[in-house]
């Protein structure tokens, strides 16, 4: 099933970014429309900008798929906007983000699709993935999570 999620006014006051060391500010983050998949052995999150340009994807896999592992991460940087992706997961997901496991596009020239960042979690545990717009400088900007299961 399909879900499209507008970006959420928290989501732009998120994507202001500053520089380190409290100079000028850096260019700010592209304001990306989400799109998200929720599959039954895992979620695409797609960032797209205002153009309509898909900027990146997460993705999570509960299950193995060829040789994909199961309960492992990917993030893809599809636009050359000087903005990496980085995918998150957060494992048994609570009222405040926990980042277990993480893996970016950092230092790649777009389009590039990192690894597959895995380790093993136990079936039917809930688990959230966001994706973070990723520059060297800045801290991540990052979307909303969404939830699944292991």
């Amino acid at each position: 099933m399909k879900r499209t999620f507008a970006a959420l006014a928290g989501l732009a006051t998120t994507l202001g970014l500053l520089m380190v060391g409290g100079q000028a500010s850096a260019a700010p983050a592209p304001q990306p429309r989400v799109e998200v998949s929720i599959q039954s052995q895992g979620i695409v999150y797609d960032l797209y900008d205002s153009a309509g340009n898909l900027l990146g994807t997460g993705t999570f896999k509960a299950d193995p798929s060829g040789s994909i592992p199961g309960d492992s991460i990917q993030a893809c940087d599809w636009y050359a906007d000087g903005w990496g992706i980085e995918t998150q997961l957060d494992i048994n997901p609570g009222s405040n983000w926990d980042t277990d496991r993480s893996i970016n596009t950092r230092g790649h020239s777009s389009p590039y699709c990192s690894g597959w960042d895995s380790g093993n979690i136990a079936e039917n545990t809930p688990v959230a993935i966001r994706v973070c717009l990723v520059r060297s400088g800045s801290s991540p900007a990052c979307s909303p999570g969404v939830k699944g299961s292991a």
